[in-house]
């Protein structure tokens, strides 16, 4: 089967940050929605599984390098394709181009089954997944990072409560929510000033409405790492690269 498809996107005023371009968390949700329509495409989103397979898809893993931010009114071109898949994981990219072809940001991410009733990862064979799926190349070679960062109270920054709003329908905390959620940490004078390279984020633990999260941040040189926590669980770490605006 073939492991790619293709949609395109008009940039609509909504997605825009302040200064009219594509933001963080909307960018997230581009491919995640981009994603998602893939899945459907064969078979295996997360509406079928649930019902047939009692089991769900999460993201373990999403890792974006950003080249060039569209603006309002850009048509631009997003194509998702299976890079790798293991016993109980599949590797996804997803490349946006503008109408000239032009790189704009690519997405690598790790998704996984988890059976709805014990939260617990499921085999790729347990669950409506095509066997003769296709692989790709990465446009990404780079491997993940490794977040180990250790956090200590000088480091917290904000509280937020989950809210219906957050939640998807896993029935979960949504994964661009906790982008959000760091994304509330960047100031319009920051992004002023710079321009994101490099967001990555791990999904460790699953939270739910009404949790409070605990918002972590530590700065190094042209780059930020960040624990988002319930209590003495950690849920997400991230880390985000930028350079100045010339």
């Amino acid at each position: 089967m073939n492991s790619e498809y293709k949609s395109k996107y008009e940039i609509t005023y909504t997605e825009l940050n302040h200064d009219i371009e594509l933001g963080l968390t909307n960018a997230i949700e581009l491919v995640q929605s981009i994603l998602t329509d893939y899945f459907v495409t064969f078979g295996s989103d997360n509406e079928t599984i649930k019902n047939k397979n009692n089991a769900l898809w999460v993201l373990s893993k999403t890792k974006v390098h950003f080249n060039k931010s569209p603006k309002w009114r850009d048509f631009i071109d997003g194509k998702s394709y299976t890079i790798k898949i293991k016993p109980i994981r599949v590797e996804m990219e997803t490349i946006f181009t503008n109408e000239n072809d032009e790189y704009l940001f690519s997405a690598k991410q790790e998704i996984c089954p988890i059976d709805i009733d014990t939260r617990k990862i499921r085999k790729i064979d347990t669950i409506e997944y095509p066997k003769d799926m296709e692989t790709t190349p990465a446009f990404d070679k780079e491997p993940y990072s490794r977040l180990k960062e250790e956090f200590t109270e000088e480091d917290f920054v904000y509280e937020q409560k989950i809210y219906s709003p957050d939640i998807d329908f896993s029935r979960h905390t949504n994964n661009a929510s906790y982008v959000r959620f760091i994304a509330n940490v960047l100031s319009c004078d920051f992004l002023d000033k710079n321009q994101i390279t490099d967001f990555e984020i791990h999904y460790i633990n699953e939270s739910v409405e009404g949790q409070i999260l605990r918002i972590y941040k530590k700065d190094r040189e042209n780059e930020m790492e960040f624990l988002i926590k319930e209590g003495d669980r950690e849920i997400a770490r991230a880390i985000l690269k930028y350079k100045n605006k010339k």
